[in-house]
């Protein structure tokens, strides 16, 4: 692969899980586990969080679903599979795809890390404890050696992966330009998205799996190729950027995909993590803390020896864990991990616990469980306004992100929380308390994929105008209910960053697919801008997909606007557009199922 990738989805009977294997609070790390049970606790920084925003994971613990059944592929910079506190919990399959051998050697500990969020063993009196305590694990060390070949083996075509019911990839890139998704031009692309569709869909005997990945890390900023881009006020003012993402995860077609089931990250106050990356394309939000010295990040498993991983000699004295603690007299375990790579296996440990609440659920299933239950985390978030002067001069206000909005089938959602958090102990209460009738909404009806739905158009996009371009097409789908929705759009418009992209469903749900001052670069630095770029958005889950579905492209930006840091070069000003964009051509299809 050329770019390289950096750390950063029959009938159904109720059981009553056996509470066996819960033996109290005996493992000594748990109390600084916010993410676990929130008391306001410091996990070892500066200051704690608001107490119960968490993933409420002890009253699901306590009936038994603990992850047990469910295997779990970590794909990242490897796993310590003898780890004292993952070990038991270790499945046949890793491999080091340096080597070829079955020891996926981590030497730099964020797989470990990764992997302690979701699979520490629990109640064993060391450590920390997964939030699927009892999942099966393994590991592959692809960020060491991103091959085409490494990354079939380690997603779902290799031996270690058969069985593989969910993959963990902790992993991303940052986007200089807009990328296309031209399957036919991009060989490596069509590849990686025919794999993920087919073990999302017919893996596991056709029970399917799912790729949960994390959002990225580039709120306020982004890295590419040693530079750092950065909005033009990042150094003048309070809140940068008019308070807009640096960078949108549907910006990436790997993440944009309906196959990746995004997750963004929140703190411990239950609010955005200051660096989580967002958009539409976020399924849901998931537990990633801050940095771990002002406020907590998360508390897990790190490489053993103080020799090695994020707790080593060097580290030492960075906070209260570090350096050889009662509870962690060895350097087992860090107390700063953080990042969308701690939100991705927050939400994998939340699907297998749920699905270990009942093995007839797939992982679609339980993700299905964890939408109807989620709650409504930082509910007084009002998302962003952006204030700018319209071409006649006048200061306009435009909603570029709104606040918590609840779609025409009953779902809140919110572009930087998708739609919501993960509430493990009621979705497993869901699970095993369900009635009939119950039953019928968990187990979900078989997947259909639509056709793609293409419009070529001559739509033009006036200049600073919040009015904006519209253009619909009607789409007939019968009793189609929507789980995601993808577009593929062109757009003509040099300066990209101006723009804002809402999808409109039939039912007046407003989608921002694309947030404007995103700090891509478009023709103004040869780019393309947008071509057939690819974008997608959960906003309309449970919502039927028939009817007339409306884009919307505003242009948000005039002269003077969009500037930006090339840190630690120089200033850039990306020219405006003399003449109005065009809206070239959009496709749509949806995913979903028949309405029983």
């Amino acid at each position: 692969m050329t770019l390289k990738l950096t750390k950063c989805s029959a009938a159904i009977l109720p059981l009553m899980l056996s509470t066996a294997s819960y033996a109290g609070e005996s493992d000594p790390l748990y109390e600084h586990q916010w993410h676990l049970k929130n008391t306001g606790q410091s996990a070892f920084s500066q200051s704690g969080g608001k107490a119960g925003n968490d993933l409420n994971t002890k009253k699901a613990h306590k009936k038994g679903a603990l992850g047990q059944g469910v295997q779990v592929s970590v794909v990242d910079t490897g796993l310590q599979i003898d780890h004292i506190d993952l070990a038991d919990n270790v499945v046949p399959g890793s491999m080091d795809l340096i080597t070829g051998g079955d020891y996926p050697e981590d030497t730099h500990g964020h797989g470990t890390a990764v992997g302690g969020i979701i699979a520490a063993v629990g109640f064993n009196s060391e450590g920390v404890r997964g939030i699927a305590p009892n999942a099966g694990i393994n590991g592959f060390n692809f960020l060491s050696e991103q091959s085409m070949n490494s990354w079939l083996l380690s997603h779902g075509y290799g031996e270690g992966t058969e069985d593989t019911e969910l993959f963990n990839q902790s992993y991303g890139s940052s986007a200089l330009f807009v990328p296309k998704f031209e399957l036919e031009n991009d060989p490596e692309l069509a590849i990686e998205m025919t794999v993920m569709e087919d073990v999302a869909t017919n893996s596991n005997g056709g029970r399917g799996a799912a790729f949960v990945s994390s959002a990225g890390n580039s709120y306020n900023y982004y890295g590419f190729s040693g530079y750092y881009f950065l909005p033009g006020d990042y150094f003048d003012v309070e809140v940068s950027n008019h308070g807009l993402p640096m960078q949108n995860s549907n910006m990436t077609n790997s993440k944009a995909t309906h196959w990746s089931t995004t997750v963004s990250a929140i703190n411990a106050n239950g609010e955005r993590s200051s660096y989580s990356t967002v958009g539409a394309n976020v399924f849901m939000t998931a537990t990633g803390g801050e940095y771990g010295s002002d406020s907590p990040a998360m508390v897990t498993t790190d490489l053993m020896g103080c020799d090695s991983g994020f707790n080593d000699a060097e580290g030492l004295g960075d906070n209260g864990l570090h350096g050889g603690t009662v509870d962690d007299p060895d350097c087992n375990y860090t107390s700063v991990m953080n990042g969308t790579s701690s939100a991705a296996p927050s939400m994998v440990g939340a699907i297998a616990a749920v699905m270990s609440a009942n093995p007839h659920l797939t992982t679609r299933d339980a993700k299905h469980v964890l939408a109807l239950t989620a709650k409504k985390t930082d509910p007084s978030n009002k998302g962003v306004t952006l204030t700018f002067t319209d071409a006649n001069g006048n200061l306009v206000e435009y909603p570029a992100i709104d606040g918590w909005k609840k779609n025409d089938a009953g779902f809140n959602y919110h572009l930087f929380y998708g739609l919501g958090r993960p509430n493990v102990s009621k979705a497993v209460s869901y699970v095993i308390d369900a009635d009939e009738d119950d039953l019928e909404d968990i187990k979900l009806p078989p997947q259909l994929v639509s056709q793609w739905h293409d419009q070529s158009v001559n739509v033009a996009v006036p200049d600073v105008d919040p009015n904006g371009g519209m253009t619909s097409q009607e789409v007939d789908l019968d009793d189609f209910v929507i789980e995601g929705v993808e577009v593929i759009l062109t757009i003509d418009h040099p300066r990209v960053t101006d723009l804002a992209i809402e999808l409109i469903s039939p039912e007046g749900t407003r989608s921002v697919l694309m947030t404007p001052r995103n700090g891509m670069y478009g023709q103004s630095f040869g780019g393309d801008g947008y071509v057939n770029k690819l974008l997608s958005s959960t906003h309309f889950y449970g919502e039927e997909a028939e009817g007339d579905w409306t884009l919307k492209v505003v242009d948000t930006g005039g002269e003077g606007d969009g500037d930006f840091v090339f840190y630690p070069v120089e200033n850039v000003s990306p020219a405006n557009n003399t003449s109005p964009g065009i809206i070239n051509n959009w496709s749509l299809r949806f995913i979903g199922h028949e309405e029983d």
